[in-house]
């Protein structure tokens, strides 16, 4: 059997478990890939080596989500973010809407480092007290996130760009200049994904506050402040300095921040020796579960990775295609760049199938500008419900919502857009079909 079938099928199968929540996250990351990688013929010696270099790319993000975790739960513990959450909900009143705007806003400014996790980590913590208070669900806040996602996850610094510029061999400030006007489209339809989602959870019941409730957390905030003033004017600068370093660009490695500030803040906030070991372990099992997925995770990108699975598919997808549509596989093939950058990840969407479609219709006069252009254009709006971008577990453990139900609420919303920017990037000329 061929390594491209071994990787649907195994495709195929981890997302019907996954949505269908037939097997644990865990489970199903690490069991799977395992029999693909024996079906397909793989020793022994070769399937450890795909794991060992699985976990090297994962351990970062593993540490990252563990202090991240960590940290932002204490914070939420001794209430940093009670005056905030009291602040919006007065501003906003019963309007769920402004709230939703406000997500995106903000996660327009959080992604400006490119960084999907640094932007899950100061967007998620800030926004669900409030979703939680209005009856918003955890899921609708990640997935209000995603147009906004889509947007400056393409912006010339970031990584999706950096790739798609390389392959096409142009420079990414020119490959983002061409893309300009379809990326004013993306940036409406980031609102309008927004306005999609309250209409979802107001459909669902979701903006009633029980009566009396504001007064009694205003005057629980209120005397909780007093109480600690000085320990909580040190863990609001201890946060924005931490936010502050996430965005420059410094040789300390995110995680690594976190674990300092985590550090810093339990010492001043419970300087008993034993109530810090109490908290170490609530915050610590409280981020095992998604740690433990996160290292599955890994499990599954070596194997998929360093068996070839990814590449195979990718030039099936390509020649499965009829020969009659060459000249537009690009167009063709970007109505299905979502589930494709599900599928394949995001190095191998611009390192394996990028390459093959660019050779595929450069003959026919589309130029490899326009292609990487398609391709970044569409499958941006993929990359954060995608299974295996690490940054996305970091978002579903902050917001507490499983991979599962995060497909099945966002990939609703990201795959139409997706079409419908292609369609807008063609009739304004960005993309040609």
């Amino acid at each position: 059997m061929s390594l491209a079938i071994i990787g649907f099928v195994l495709m195929i199968i981890l997302m019907y478990v996954l949505i269908r929540e037939k097997l644990s996250p865990i489970i199903a990351f690490i069991i799977l890939p395992l029999i693909a990688a024996i079906v397909a013929g793989f020793g022994i010696t070769e399937i450890a080596g795909f794991i060992e270099t699985g976990m090297e790319t994962m351990l970062s993000t593993v540490i990252l989500f563990a202090f991240s975790i960590s940290y932002f739960s204490l914070m939420s513990e001794v209430g940093l973010f009670d005056p905030i959450i009291n602040f919006l909900v007065k501003k906003t009143g019963k309007n769920m809407f402004t709230i939703f705007m406000a997500i995106v806003m903000v996660t327009f400014v959080a992604h400006l480092d490119g960084s999907g996790a640094t932007t899950f980590l100061i967007v998620v913590p800030a926004f669900l007290p409030i979703c939680k208070k209005y009856g918003i669900r955890p899921q609708a806040l990640l997935g209000a996130m995603m147009g906004a996602f889509a947007t400056m996850n393409i912006l010339p610094w970031g990584g999706p760009t950096m790739r798609a510029a390389t392959v096409a061999n142009v420079e990414t400030g020119d490959l983002y200049s061409f893309m300009i006007p379809a990326v004013i489209v993306i940036i409406l339809i980031a609102f309008c994904i927004a306005y999609v989602v309250y209409l979802i959870e107001k459909k669902n019941g979701a903006g009633i506050i029980a009566e009396g409730s504001d007064s009694f957390e205003d005057n629980a905030v209120a005397e909780k402040t007093n109480r600690n003033q000085n320990i909580y004017w040190f863990n609001l600068i201890l946060t924005a300095v931490m936010l502050i370093l996430l965005f420059m660009d410094l040789a300390f490695p995110l995680y690594a921040i976190f674990m300092i500030a985590f550090a810093i803040a339990l010492v001043v906030n419970f300087p008993n020796v034993k109530d810090q070991s109490k908290k170490i372990k609530l915050y610590g099992t409280n981020a095992m579960v998604m740690c433990m997925t996160l290292f599955a995770v890994g499990v599954f990108m070596g194997v998929i990775s360093g068996s070839g699975m990814v590449e195979a598919m990718a030039t099936a997808i390509v020649n499965i295609l009829p020969a009659g549509i060459a000249p537009h596989m690009h167009w063709f093939m970007a109505l299905f760049s979502v589930p494709l950058m599900m599928m394949l990840g995001t190095d191998a969407f611009y390192y394996a199938l990028l390459p093959i479609i660019i050779g595929v219709v450069e003959p026919f006069g589309v130029s490899p500008e326009v292609v990487a252009a398609t391709f970044l254009l569409t499958a941006t709006f993929g990359t954060f419900v995608s299974p295996s971008v690490a940054a996305v577990y970091v978002g579903l453990g902050l917001a507490e919502v499983s991979i599962g139900d995060h497909i099945k609420y966002s990939l609703r919303l990201v795959w139409p857009v997706s079409i419908l920017v292609l369609i807008l990037s063609t009739i304004i000329g960005v993309i040609k079909f």
